[in-house]
């Protein structure tokens, strides 16, 4: 797979560039709308012996006019570029979004970036796609001046969910608000797999080990977040996807009231796996520092309490692994996007 983050480089390496179909989108979350768009750009590749190819923006257009305020990512680039050639891309402009780039004519966008970077012969886009400086241009626009090179244009209608019978687009902003509400279940529907973050695994305050119920906790590199509770998960730090519980939140047992507003929230997972090698006189959490994890977020459990003393606590904890038990045993385990060996073009 080919990975360039600026059009112009790509018009460099041109001569090592087959003709494209080009989906153009910022693709985060990679969701059912999103696929729709994917499948047609594969389909129309294979049939014509084009590659099958996709223009994004990083940051996204909204960070750079608005910086905190715009979305928060529901993946990293990394992860984005993972998915997506799970599906079959081949090549990806990640184009670097600056000043220059979005001061781009609408005109000036469908040569310099579509026609003489990525040499489309077909490009695929959304119903509410427009281009261009201020996004002056129009579905119009884009399928009269690419006609004017011999491409043709194709648009996706809208994906219409029925998620809880709640009918509307599928759309990025939708699921983010879904999982920041702690909907995991509801936006694993959306994205056809369960929401997942990357982190790595640090050094906490160790009580859940006190407790017999270990947890690693986990410093986020995703700038989302279910909102605090509990819930079902899946955590692989290399050995495949385990079921385990995850708490996001504070730790209330063992706060004092006054200062739970002071206190950053925390990520604690504990697997299940492990409480079974702690049984054998053998934890492996304690092999977990500093490691990359990956977490899947399957189903809300419960929302976070305070408890009246450790023996309550414990008996809650032993419930939510019997419930974790019972909703994983039967589901199959999801998996890593495949990463590949990438061919960097800046």
């Amino acid at each position: 797979m080919r990975l360039s983050q600026s059009y112009k480089s790509l018009k460099e390496h041109k001569i090592k560039t087959h003709p494209t179909v080009v989906g153009i989108g910022n693709f985060d979350g990679v969701h059912h709308g999103h696929q729709a768009l994917i499948n047609k750009v594969i389909t129309l590749a294979h049939a014509e012996n084009l590659i099958p190819s996709v223009l994004t923006f990083s940051p996204h257009p909204l960070r750079f006019f608005k910086g905190d305020q715009g979305p928060k990512q529901l993946y990293s680039a990394q992860d984005r570029s993972d998915l997506l050639m799970n599906l079959g891309i081949e090549l990806i402009l990640a184009q670097d979004f600056d000043l220059a780039f979005a001061s781009l004519s609408p005109s000036g966008f469908v040569k310099e970036v579509l026609i003489d970077a990525l040499q489309s012969k077909h490009v695929v886009v959304g119903y509410d796609f427009a281009f261009g400086a201020r996004r002056a241009g129009t579905l119009t626009d884009l399928m009269n001046l690419a006609q004017e090179y011999g491409t043709k244009v194709h648009i996706i209608e809208a994906q219409q969910s029925t998620i809880h019978d709640e009918k509307r687009p599928y759309s990025s902003t939708w699921i983010r608000e879904l999982v920041t509400a702690g909907k995991v279940n509801a936006a694993q529907q959306a994205l056809g797999r369960p929401y997942h973050v990357r982190a790595k695994v640090v050094r906490g305050l160790q009580r859940g080990r006190k407790l017999g119920f270990p947890t690693a906790n986990l410093a986020l590199y995703s700038e989302l977040c279910p909102q605090a509770g509990v819930y079902t998960a899946w955590l692989d730090w290399g050995q495949g996807p385990q079921m385990s519980v995850v708490s996001v939140g504070l730790n209330p047992t063992f706060t004092d009231i006054q200062q739970l507003e002071k206190q950053k929230w925390s990520v604690e997972v504990h697997v299940l796996e492990a409480q079974l090698s702690l049984n054998n006189q053998a934890d492996h959490s304690l092999n977990m520092y500093d490691r990359e994890v990956c977490l899947w977020f399957v189903n809300p459990l419960r929302k976070q309490k305070r408890f009246p003393d450790s023996q309550a606590l414990i008996k809650q904890i032993q419930e939510d692994c019997q419930t974790t038990l019972n909703d994983l045993q039967t589901v199959q385990a999801p998996s890593w996007p495949q990463q590949v060996n990438v061919s960097l073009e800046t």
